[in-house]
């Protein structure tokens, strides 16, 4: 067993984006009355944006010119989280966010490990297989596994949202080592807010700065599930592969059941300490016994295609 310094590091940094996103549904939850999810969604991208900026302007991370960036590989990761955010709002409307985590965030591994191979040559561990079935069989647990009454074509919705976000994290560990990567997570939240600003004409907006529980809403929203969660994902992706990185985040429900019953006073069943022990399993196989991935036989592999970037991944 030989793990890097540079592999805890990535394992801990997605482990914290699933913390940070893993409060999203209890901010939603404390949204005034009015609130709609895209509007949250649009603020969320906004505060986060302009976080990062001021996180990157201060910290002297802003790139020097705006000429030579991957544009291309930044526009890519946007649309892929454009398209999972509408479809994560559609199918957790219609199906329940139980039945809907199961679906969106449990397929996302599964998509990570597909799309790496085929677009990439980069196969997962052994220690993937192992931990994917534990944090699955985790999420489905702590989310009561309820899917009887969910239909096709939403269930079709929520896979693809894992799609995009398993193409996500494997594009945007590619984007480049000229760009940093919370510069990198900046340009694509400001890319997608500006995409999504028509929503603010659509959907009554006064919620969001006539009260200070609106505000503290999308602050929080912006900060911590959007600037912060993404550039925690990003940064970790580059140092494991998108397939190790997908199932990590599968800690999200298991962090969104803690804040219940920490915060909150939620009571636990049986079948949810059993998932939260399966999810915690499944990431300790993760960090102790994932072994290093053969390595393309083709450098090219590595690249996104079509895209311009000679930045590569540290395999597992």
């Amino acid at each position: 067993m030989n793990i890097s310094g540079s592999y805890i590091k990535g394992v801990l940094l997605v482990l914290l984006s699933a913390l940070c996103f893993s409060i999203s549904g209890t901010l939603q939850a404390l949204a005034p009355e009015g609130s709609n999810p895209f509007i949250i969604t649009e603020m969320r991208m906004i505060i986060g944006a302009l976080f990062l900026y001021f996180w990157c302007r201060a910290f002297k991370k802003l790139p020097h010119s705006y000429r030579d960036l991957p544009w291309k590989s930044l526009f890519i990761c946007a649309i892929f989280l454009l398209i999972g955010q509408l479809c994560f709002f559609t199918g957790m409307a219609n199906i329940g966010v139980a039945a809907g985590a199961v679906i969106s965030i449990g397929s996302a591994p599964i998509f990570a490990a597909i799309i790496s191979r085929i677009f990439f040559k980069i196969s997962p561990p052994k220690a993937w297989y192992a931990a994917t079935f534990l944090a699955i069989a985790g999420v489905a647990l702590i989310n009561g596994g309820d899917l009887n009454q969910s239909r096709l074509f939403f269930i079709l919705i929520l896979l693809t949202d894992g799609l995009t976000y398993a193409a996500y994290i494997n594009f945007s560990s590619k984007i480049g080592d000229k760009l940093d990567s919370d510069a990198a997570v900046m340009l694509i939240l400001a890319i997608i807010a500006v995409a999504l600003s028509p929503v603010l004409f659509i959907f009554p907006i006064s919620w969001t700065y006539s009260s200070l529980n609106g505000i503290l809403v999308c602050l929080g929203l912006g900060i911590f599930t959007g600037g912060m969660a993404f550039a925690f994902l990003t940064s970790g992706a580059r140092l494991v592969s998108p397939a190790v990185a997908s199932t990590l985040c599968l800690a999200e429900p298991l962090g969104a059941v803690c804040w219940g019953i920490f915060l909150l006073k939620e009571d636990a069943s049986f079948t949810t300490l059993l998932g939260i022990t399966s999810v915690l399993l499944s990431i300790i196989v993760l960090v102790f016994f994932a072994k290093k991935t053969k390595k393309p036989s083709n450098p090219k592999a590595q690249e996104i295609p079509q895209i311009q970037s000679s930045s590569t991944i540290t395999d597992v």
